[in-house]
């Protein structure tokens, strides 16, 4: 069923903003604010931690079941351009000085449109902000297109995350028709405020008799590079991020009453404000535009106009305008209709305004400063195109719109949480640089200093909440500014040793109890650091076995100086390791196995280093042995072996003792009692004088040599 739309009367609208300026907060903000009193965007200095824990769960004790944020509406580049505004269309008012100069708002979740009062005329011809634009917190800025000078010819935008570029947006809005089925189309804007963005009228309200309606919601998606576009319809990818701000969306809506009630394209301007909470006031790292309003045909044709958008209608060069690359051109007016300024253009696709580039903003630079003086309104596509201009009551209740949205209840985002370096790392290991996260108080309230604690999460998926696997939790002072934004400074999270390799998100939570509205004190989606966990393995390497070289007979000890190090990725589990005797430089389990000994885990680039006293086996065949270790480790995680043996260098003699008739390397009453025995049977090994009788100089002998004992 149709949704019913209401009208009510805001008269109380248009003091909003007096009553934002004159809050609690008011007096303790820089005396030279504009725009009624109102706070002027600023960067605060960066803040680091001054405590906290960076001690990770163990990823198996706690895996959030929170799903997947995922783009709600069909693949960007497959939704088509609105229609243009039928400037033949019957009723159509062009003389917009004779039209209806009010502003309605729009409230598409309660349904209620309001009609806004009516400001009284400055009786100017014209003006601009005295605020200035805004490029965006931590934004490069680059001119280069800027110094381009004709209509005649668009380019594609490059450097879409430098400003200007980055204050541009594709927008994706969503309509119910008359049966009740949704309908996409896609526009182009411009950011006007943190959280207000600037559009056609034909944007937010659909005249067509099969809508006739507000938009239900709008999606916004600053600078957007063109890539990735899918929504759930079109499968998307699990590692998708949307370059080169993600997205943001409302359901508010502004626009010009005589565009909705007439189709009069002179008041063909609307505005979005994004939804506080539930999205993200975007404007604090793409930036924004000033603006100007009115003014004489003369004084529009003395300047060079620019103008950022993503054209998407057919042309007659097929393929050119695929509704994913931003373009751009400039050049001077050449008619000034009614409200309008208006382009010559030739019909062809880079001179002729085409569908797609609905809303976008046409600006001069002044001292420095981009003013967004009219947006794109309606064409013929072939020999002119028309921007609307901004008149003075929509840019009275534009500001008041602009107050409103940002509220005077202290509200901080966290967004663009990003790793240092490289966004891979092993199991166990932390990333390899300090992250940080960007903190914006998009509201017109000044708070007094205060502290607060930030969690890092490890998630499964683009949802960051505190039923993922926690990381490391921080604390931090610091004193922000209405219309601010702040670096905070993260200590590189440590993985848990036990997460599975794979694809994950890391991101932060403002502790909820920090400020008014907890719904955006995550960094979701775009926000989030997408990383990719590698497999870690640990890699032990023997690199040292120094025995101290000499003649030994069996049973003896020699002395061995032995090192492992683990030159993998990940700790290792607890070592074992194996001294072995051989007769050449290879040692192998084949080898004679002398003494075993077991060590603690070995961490990532650390060793064990000792020296260890080893028995040689009394059963050892006498002869010249290489000593040697052979080294493992419990958990049986080694991928790599070949480094898991080392041999000295030098050799050792074993010698077999005599007197140890019984081979247990000791001399004691058992080798007596082996010698009598052998004597008794004229066992050769007890002829100790070597005369082949068995006699008593055998005794003798066997008894001096007894006494000696084995060297």
């Amino acid at each position: 069923m149709k949704r019913r739309r209401t009208t009510a009367s805001l008269a109380a609208i248009a003091a909003m903003g007096t009553l934002i300026a004159t809050g609690a907060s008011a007096a303790n903000q820089d005396p030279t604010l504009q725009e009624g009193q109102r706070p002027v965007v600023t960067e605060g200095a960066p803040v680091t931690p001054i405590s906290g824990l960076n001690i990770p769960e163990l990823f198996s004790t706690k895996v959030s079941q929170d799903r997947k944020h995922v783009l709600p509406h069909p693949p960007i580049d497959q939704i088509p351009w609105i229609p243009m505004p039928d400037t033949d269309g019957v009723g159509i008012r062009t003389d917009h000085t004779s039209g209806d100069r009010s502003v309605v708002s729009h409230d598409a979740l309660t349904g209620v449109t309001s009609k806004l009062a009516v400001q009284l005329p400055s009786n100017a011809i014209g003006g601009q902000s005295v605020e200035g634009d805004y490029p965006g917190f931590g934004n490069k800025i680059d001119t280069y297109e800027e110094t381009l000078e004709s209509f005649g010819s668009m380019s594609i935008a490059g450097s879409l995350n430098t400003w200007p570029r980055s204050g541009n947006v594709k927008i994706v809005m969503r309509f119910t028709d008359t049966n009740g089925n949704f309908r996409w189309f896609a526009c182009s804007g411009s950011m006007q405020d943190s959280g207000v963005v600037l559009v056609a009228a034909h944007c937010v309200f659909n005249r067509s008799a099969s809508i006739n309606d507000w938009a239900d919601i709008i999606y916004i998606y600053p600078a957007w590079d063109g890539v990735n576009n899918n929504g759930p319809f079109g499968a998307p990818d699990s590692g998708e991020v949307i370059q080169n701000f993600g997205y943001a969306f409302g359901t508010t809506f502004l626009a010009g009453s005589g565009y909705v009630n007439s189709g009069d394209f002179d008041a063909d301007i609307g505005l979005i404000r994004i939804s506080r909470g539930s999205s993200r006031n975007i404007g604090m790292l793409t930036g924004w535009y000033s603006w100007a309003w009115g003014g004489s045909c003369a004084s529009i044709q003395s300047r060079t106009y620019n103008n950022f958008s993503y054209p998407s209608e057919n042309c007659p060069t097929a393929g050119m305008h695929n509704g994913r690359d931003m373009y751009f051109w400039s050049g001077s007016i050449d008619n000034c209709p009614d409200n309008q300024m208006e382009l010559s253009t030739g019909g062809n696709c880079l001179d002729t305004v085409w569908g797609g580039m609905s809303g976008s903003g046409m600006y001069y630079i002044d001292g420095g400063t981009r003013y967004v003086h009219a947006v794109c309104s309606t064409s013929n596509r072939t020999t002119w195109g028309r921007y609307c201009k901004f008149w003075e009551g929509f840019v009275n209740s534009m500001v008041d719109y602009e107050n409103a949205t940002r509220g005077n209840a202290f509200d901080i985002e966290a967004l663009q949480f990003r790793a240092g370096g490289s966004t891979s790392v092993f199991q166990g290991q932390a990333l390899d640089a300090g992250a940080t996260v960007s903190i914006a108080n998009a509201t017109n309230n000044n708070p007094a200093a205060d502290s607060y604690t930030l969690r890092v999460y490890l998630s499964t998926n683009n949802n960051i909440s505190s039923g993922d696997t926690l990381l490391a939790t921080w604390n931090y002072n610091t004193d922000f500014a209405a219309m601010q934004t702040r670096t905070f400074n993260v200590p590189a999270p440590t993985i848990p040793l036990d997460t599975p390799p794979g694809t994950y998100w890391i991101g932060v939570e403002i502790d909820p109890s920090e400020d008014g509205t907890s719904s955006n004190n995550d960094t979701d989606t775009w926000d989030a650091q997408q990383i990719t966990v590698l497999e870690a393995h640990p890699d032990l390497n023997a690199t040292l076995s120094n025995a101290v070289a000499g003649t030994y007979y069996r049973g003896q000890s020699v002395s061995v100086t032995h090192r492992t190090y683990n030159d993998g990725e990940r700790i290792s589990g607890d070592v074992h390791l194996e001294f072995r005797a051989s007769t050449n430089n290879f040692i192998s389990i084949f080898d004679t196995l002398m003494e075993e000994r077991n060590y603690s885990p070995l961490t990532v680039g650390n060793s064990h280093w000792f020296v260890s006293t080893v028995q040689i086996p009394a059963d050892l065949n006498p002869g010249t042995y290489f000593i040697g270790t052979i080294v493992s480790e419990s958990l049986g995680l080694e991928t790599n072996t070949t480094n898991n043996w080392v041999s000295d260098i030098d050799t050792i003699t074993v010698l077999e003792c005599p007197a140890d008739l019984n081979g247990d390397g000791v001399l004691n009453f058992f080798d007596v009692s082996a010698f009598l025995a052998a004597f008794n049977a004229m066992d050769p090994i007890a002829d100790f004088n070597n005369d082949g009788v068995f006699n008593f100089f055998d005794v003798s002998a066997f008894l001096n040599t007894y006494a000696i004992g084995c060297p």
